[in-house]
């Protein structure tokens, strides 16, 4: 009889099924979506001036892409990994947990454009945004207002999750277990 318990068909090999498909559906399902807030859509800025153009996700990037499209071409701006600050030319890009900032700190003509924003957390989110720089003289430096980021961050939330779903597998499974035993005997 014991020996029965251990074979392909038995207990042990269908809670280890049990476990390792729990394990697989924890990495494919997420309900934290990302909830992205940005700047606003379009953004008008004087020549000589100071632009942020910002996006918070409620959890972590990945990678973030920028690009710029003008009418007369496409151009990779920044395809970066956080954490980080990242230079080309006259843009900065910032990156930290859930927010990505976009720095130009003197703004020019070849600045106007949309700007066409990958960001990659749990999901892939594509914001964009217009710059117009007018051609005036240097003004006050301009920051565009950013939602707040949520208190907690995701990663506790989801580490909450998975231990609360661990304890609870181990439980059912040892429940299973005794159960079975006992019925044997």
């Amino acid at each position: 009889m014991l020996a029965y318990s251990v074979t392909s068909s038995g207990l042990f090999p269908r809670m280890l099924w049990a476990l390792l498909l729990l394990a697989a559906s924890l990495n494919a399902y997420n309900h934290v979506w990302d909830k992205p807030c940005c700047t606003e859509h379009e953004v008008s800025v004087n020549r000589g001036s100071r632009v942020v153009m910002a996006c918070n996700i409620s959890n972590n990037l990945r990678d973030v892409t920028i690009e710029l499209v003008t009418s007369k071409k496409t151009s990779i701006i920044f395809n970066q990994t956080p954490p980080g600050n990242y230079s080309k030319d006259s843009w900065q890009l910032h990156i930290q947990g859930g927010q990505a900032q976009l720095v130009i700190t003197d703004a020019q003509g070849k600045h106007s454009g949309e700007y066409w924003w990958k960001l990659r957390g749990f999901q892939a989110e594509f914001k964009n945004f217009n710059l117009i720089v007018n051609a005036a003289d240097r003004q006050k430096t301009e920051d565009l207002p950013v939602t707040k980021v949520p208190d907690k961050p995701p990663t506790a939330v989801r580490t909450e999750v998975i231990i609360i779903i661990a304890i609870a597998t181990t439980i059912i499974i040892t429940g299973i277990g005794v159960f079975v035993w006992y019925k044997q005997f």
